[in-house]
């Protein structure tokens, strides 16, 4: 009777083990399969985030040269109107800004990929903006107003500004030939 006993608990404890270890091997396999979806979920979710970024409609088109040229001399513009400068001088600016925004989409369309094109882009980003308006405004208020100072921004500005006209010139009587000539010549002079 003693060894039934034995027997009946040991059958029990076999049982008790096996249900067990289905229920531990169900779990185990429930939460893998789990975790494989959740994987799989977001790689996908990944995947589709990616091809969704990386569409033109989601992503503002990238500015060509003369829109790129425009902000950048409207900012200038603005930051010259905050700025304490005198009218002589803020007037040549503005009006060498107005030149370079009505050339910067003839001069693109004109000569895409030309020196020419190159060069007034140049001046429209860097030239104008970086090496003549930022340190014209980097000078105190007393230099600024210095009447020497002021001779040599407007004559320089001066001669910016009939450079412009003789491109508009060029551009408006369509003399490609001279183009390079001209972008050669903007170049030497402006240090471009």
């Amino acid at each position: 009777m003693k060894n039934k006993h034995y027997m009946m608990v040991g059958i029990i404890i076999v049982g008790i083990t096996l249900l067990l270890s289905f229920f531990i091997s169900l779990l185990m396999s429930g939460l893998v399969g789990i975790v494989s979806g959740l994987v799989v979920y977001f790689i996908l979710k990944q995947g589709k985030d990616d091809a969704t970024q990386s569409t033109p409609s989601n992503e503002p088109a990238p500015k060509n040269d003369s829109e790129q040229g425009i902000e950048l001399l409207l900012v200038a513009n603005i930051t010259l109107r905050k700025a304490v400068i005198p009218e002589k001088i803020r007037d040549v600016y503005e009006e060498i800004i107005d030149q370079l925004i009505a050339l910067l989409p003839r001069v693109n369309e004109s000569s895409p990929d030309g020196e020419l094109a190159w060069v007034i882009n140049r001046m429209a980003t860097e030239y104008l903006p970086q090496k003549s308006i930022k340190p014209y405004l980097a000078l105190s208020e007393g230099e600024r107003q210095d009447k020497d100072v002021i001779e040599k921004v407007i004559e320089s500005l001066s001669g910016m500004k009939s450079e412009l006209e003789d491109v508009k010139d060029i551009l408006s009587q369509r003399k490609t030939n001279e183009f390079n000539t001209k972008a050669k010549f903007l170049k030497q002079r402006f240090n471009i």
